[in-house]
């Protein structure tokens, strides 16, 4: 079957900051080259970005703090058709979900590196931000360690 051709309208990204903005300061850290991560004024607990209340106190107090982009590969999911044209994503590819070394945190994201290799759960990952060519924020990677 051949592959439609590419539409010359630029949809929205499926990435940046969110309309309320509580997760701006993670897409700014991006944009930056960093990692943050939010955390709890109050208690200490850390938090995905995009959360407003505390999981273990519910305060709304957050503090924005560096972490590394280094984990393990919490689970994962293989994709067969194109829908991400937008960040230079072409099938197939693989989903992963990283539980970080540093932080009792899970984020998604990309794994970027050879599709042939099946993920493995567990895996030690690290994260890269890459700035695609087409979108308006930079999005956070993941390639299995030794792999860049």
């Amino acid at each position: 079957m051949a592959r439609p051709a590419q539409s010359s309208t630029t949809l929205p990204l499926p990435c940046g900051p969110a309309s309320d903005e509580v997760d701006r300061p993670y897409w700014d850290g991006l944009r930056a080259g960093r990692l943050l991560l939010p955390r709890c004024s109050d208690c200490g607990a850390w938090r995905e970005p995009g959360r407003i209340l505390c999981d273990g106190c519910w305060s709304f107090a957050v503090d924005w703090a560096e972490v590394r982009a280094a984990g393990r590969i919490f689970t994962w999911i293989r994709s067969r058709r194109d829908f991400m044209d937008d960040l230079d994503v072409l099938a197939p590819y693989e989903t992963v979900v990283v539980a970080l070394d540093d932080v009792p945190v899970r984020l998604l994201g990309l794994l970027s590196d050879d599709a042939a290799l099946e993920p493995e759960i567990g895996q030690a990952v690290a994260g890269w931000i890459d700035e695609p060519a087409n979108a308006a924020w930079p999005v956070l990677r993941w390639t299995r360690e030794g792999d860049r």
